[in-house]
């Protein structure tokens, strides 16, 4: 595409949404997302680490499979657009230090167990006493109040709790946990949320707040379907692996092919008739189709059939894409207008052309020089402002002399003197 040069100003003068907008991040890895979603919006995101580094960045994997803080993939994931400090909270001069930082600062985000960050003297009330336009973010397993707000709780404890667990799995087999920390980035997104409705209040009342998010709670929001169902039917879930409830069968939705699988539901009546037509006639081609030819799906509902019929259907389905490929079926799926999909993996998703074409991946330099790796970007565009990732994640206290000396006014004798005292 040419770009007009009307365009290109206009590409150039594009603002961040959020440029000006200071957060502090003292979470860990239960509340990382929430400050990337606000530093790939333009907020200027610092990350505050203890002087050893965060202990987040032991968690792998680890570029080059070599462990080290500074090779941590996940964290490299999760705090790109981030400048980094070192700061030693637990000492009266590391919070007389922090208080100045907060009292320029428009956010401060923090995943300490409730009350550990007011026993430092930094809690909300201490810290909006001198900035009332303050917004503190806390994320925690259950939130700042309640019966088990002192639980402790990892990812998979909260999984559980709150149901989802239990309807992940195949019904013959112990439930399962859903791969990576879904609990977190789910508390992560809502974390950015409320701390942006609470910014937008601010615009209006001039007041800051405290936003208190309960992994737990954003865990249970997740699950839509089944505390609806048992508030009004009374009824239990069961695990159904890759099958799909109907009322009186239950069918599939995950498909064998030559190399690999796809996705696809089997429907009838108005709302599926035309695809199911459309994927018998793509059988019948090949003289494939067997009994559903002559079946006229716009009066069959689907929903009704019983196991031994659904599963008729299915056995002639399953046979014919289990003799096609990956491509055969994307190509003539959409050549035919069925909402089938491949079940992609890493590899698939890194090359796939809709990605690209619109720059979802984002080059960002490694610790190791001359070394990129691509990351993806924000899950949305704009057209008047700018969000593609700031800057990759900050290495141990990468941005301390930028901080605290120019913008705090630290002398560099001064900063190595804490340095040297473990204060920074």
């Amino acid at each position: 595409m040419i770009m007009s040069s009307k365009d290109e100003d206009k590409e150039i003068a594009k603002a961040s949404m959020l440029s000006g907008v200071r957060v502090l991040d003292l979470t860990d890895e239960k509340g990382f997302l929430c400050g990337k979603i606000l530093g790939d919006l333009g907020a200027d995101v610092i990350k505050v680490e203890r002087p050893s580094g965060d202990p987040a960045r032991r968690i792998g994997p680890f570029y080059s499979n070599l462990p080290d803080p500074e090779n941590s993939l996940h964290w490299f994931a999760f705090n790109s657009s981030k400048r980094g400090i070192t700061l030693d909270l637990e000492g009266s001069e590391g919070q007389e230090i922090f208080g100045k930082l907060s009292s320029r600062a428009d956010v401060v985000m923090e995943s300490f167990p409730p009350g550990h960050i007011e026993n430092l003297g930094l809690g909300y009330e201490a810290l909006s006493a001198v900035n009332p336009r303050l917004i503190m973010t806390s994320i925690t397993p259950f939130g700042q109040t309640g019966p088990r707000r002192h639980d402790k709780a990892s990812d998979i404890t909260l999984m559980a709790m709150s149901g989802l667990m239990c309807i992940t799995g195949d019904s013959d087999k112990p439930p399962l946990r859903m791969c990576l920390d879904q609990s977190y980035s789910l508390a992560g997104a809502h974390a950015a949320v409320g701390t942006l409705l609470a910014f937008w209040h601010r615009r209006f009342s001039g007041e800051g707040q405290h936003v208190d998010v309960s992994i737990y709670e954003c865990v249970v929001r997740a699950n839509y379907w089944e505390p609806a169902r048992w508030e009004f039917l009374k009824g239990l879930p069961k695990r159904m692996g890759n099958q799909f409830a109907r009322v009186r069968a239950a069918g599939r939705q995950l498909w064998r092919c030559r190399d690999g699988y796809v996705t696809w539901l089997l429907m009838g009546g108005d709302s599926g008739a035309r695809l199911t037509k459309a994927f018998v006639e793509w059988m019948d081609e090949t003289g494939q189709a067997g009994i559903m030819k002559g079946i006229d799906w716009e009066t069959v509902h689907v929903a009704q059939a019983s196991q031994e019929e659904l599963g008729s259907w299915e056995e002639i389905m399953g046979k014919f894409l289990r003799e096609k490929t990956l491509d055969e079926i994307e190509a003539q799926a959409f050549k035919r207008g069925i909402p089938m999909a491949r079940v992609n993996e890493a590899d698939g998703v890194a090359r796939d052309a809709q990605l690209s074409f619109r720059d979802f991946w984002e080059d960002l330099p490694l610790s190791e020089p001359g070394k990129t790796i691509p990351c993806p970007g924000f899950p949305f565009l704009s057209s008047e402002a700018d969000t593609r990732t700031g800057r990759p994640a900050p290495r141990i206290g990468e941005h301390n002399v930028e901080i605290y000396g120019k913008e705090l006014g630290f002398t560099d004798e001064l900063i190595s003197a804490f340095r040297k005292r473990g204060i920074l």
